[in-house]
């Protein structure tokens, strides 16, 4: 029996569909590089105004609606869409922000080595100074010296000495006074380079100095700007958040009221994107840790499990009470037909509703389909598989949260083309398999009821293929008979 969608006339199918095909046009060209961030947010204000101005249209004549659940969904996902904008942009914001604090850290690394450069530079200048000042005192000694004494001729004072031993004396003291004033000169030479290529490593070091304040002075206001327009952004998406809240909870109060009166129940719109995304991750690796078993011919011994998993104040969990854990369900065909193909084929979740009370489509962000039943009514597993998920979702305070007390299987065949299936059952008031455990197509996994993120007693059902992730789940109308 194929999907029977919620409360749907066939102008608002037709309505949807029309958004949906003009939505995808547009995440295409967004996605190919098409429009720019600016354009893009720009294109969804417009949709938002014109959600917006649709509303207004409904509201006159059709407010309390599923139409007007329709329209108020279709901004809602506008509204998610702008968000999730806001989001990449405040990213970026805080990544040019992290890029330009480690910029700044950087500079003034450098300022302080190029100071600290200076300053062994200014001692080396001092130093230097100090051994030419004490040279050149050396050297105007000499000089001063052989003008007090009068031979200004060597030729002189060499020819005037009285015999040879003089001679040879004086040659030797001239050799030696020479030798010094040569090397006097030399090292006052040296001393006046090294001064004056200190002075230019001074000179090339306080401009660097000076380049790199200025860097890191531009760098800090083009930083100080980036934190504004960063708190602008989160001030912001703030509001967007509050304002996507306020919608969803209108949305809800509507989704509600139009459960009860048609008792169709469903999910409420979720807006705790970091649960989900968590909640997703725990699925998908309980998926990988029993990977091995869609392989192996061994099956664990199928005895339901109570204990762990029951509320002592739940009115479907007496541990005296005989629970079915048939096999096969009446629904779901013979054993043959069961076992005849390596091919998933399932069976409806809830052998008392074969029905579907509000289908994939049913409302934005409806991930699976709905079997409105009374609490305490069966729920059997759609095909054979291992159970890789049995828990409770609760809230700090005990309370139920998202899919509630819920089950996910892995199931043991696969679709046509060879990919794994999951099937997610959600909302019961009590579950009757435990983790590892295998189960057969049509036994008894769980009671329905209504905890989590429920407008009422319902089974919420999902089909996930080739994955376990949330962003993989199908039509389960496509696999049902």
């Amino acid at each position: 029996m194929k999907q029977i969608s919620m409360f749907k006339k066939p102008i608002s199918v037709l309505l949807a569909f029309c958004f949906v095909l003009s939505f995808s046009s547009f995440s295409i060209k967004a996605q190919d590089g098409g429009l720019s961030p600016e354009e893009e947010k720009a294109v969804i204000e417009q949709r938002i105004k014109e959600a917006n101005n649709k509303l207004a249209e409904l509201e006159e004549e059709s407010a309390g609606t599923m139409e007007y659940l329709d329209a108020l969904n279709e901004k809602i996902k506008y509204l998610e869409q702008e968000a999730e904008l806001v989001v990449k942009e405040v990213a970026e914001y805080r990544k040019q922000v992290d890029a330009l604090q480690l910029e700044c850290e950087d500079n003034e690394k450098a300022i302080r080595a190029t100071q600290a450069e200076i300053e062994a530079l200014n001692i080396k200048l001092e130093e230097a100074n100090i051994a030419f000042d004490e040279n050149y005192n050396a050297y105007c000694q000499r000089l001063r010296a052989i003008y007090i004494s009068g031979e200004s001729n060597v030729y002189t004072f060499l020819l005037s000495s009285s015999n040879l031993s003089q001679f040879l004396t004086r040659y030797e003291m001239l050799r030696r006074v020479a030798k010094r004033d040569s090397e006097l000169l030399d090292s006052i030479k040296a001393e006046l380079e090294a001064i004056g290529n200190t002075v230019d490593e001074l000179a090339v070091k306080d401009e660097a100095l000076t380049a790199q304040r200025t860097e890191l002075l531009m760098a800090k206001e083009t930083l100080e700007n980036n934190i504004a327009q960063l708190a602008a952004k989160q001030s912001e998406l703030e509001m967007k958040k509050t304002n996507l809240s306020a919608e969803r909870a209108s949305a809800n109060l509507l989704l509600k009221k139009l459960s009860d009166e048609k008792g169709y129940y469903t999910e409420y719109l979720e807006d705790n994107r970091e649960m989900l995304d968590e909640l997703d991750r725990l699925i998908e690796e309980a998926a990988r840790k029993y990977a091995e078993s869609l392989t192996t011919t061994t099956k664990p011994t199928t005895e339901p499990t109570t204990a762990h998993s029951e509320s002592p104040d739940d009115p479907y969990d007496d541990p005296t009470e005989e629970h079915s854990d048939g096999a096969f369900d009446e629904t779901s065909g013979s054993t043959e037909e069961a076992g005849s193909s390596r091919y998933i084929r399932l069976t409806y979740p809830v052998p008392s509703q074969t029905r579907i009370t509000c289908g994939i489509t049913g409302y934005s962000g409806h991930s699976g389909a709905d079997f409105a039943c009374p609490t305490g009514s069966r729920v059997v597993a759609a095909e054979s598989g291992t159970v890789i998920v049995s828990a409770d979702l609760t809230y700090a305070d005990g309370s139920y949260r998202s899919y509630g007390r819920y089950i996910v299987i892995m199931h043991d065949k696969t679709t046509s083309s060879g990919d794994p299936v999951f099937t997610l059952y959600a909302h019961n008031s009590s579950r009757l398999v435990s983790e590892g455990q295998h189960v057969e197509k049509g036994q008894q996994i769980a009671y329905s009821g209504s905890t989590g993120n429920s407008t009422g007693p319902h089974c919420h059902f999902e089909v996930r293929t080739p994955s376990a992730k949330y962003a993989d789940c199908k039509d389960p109308a496509d696999y049902l008979p």
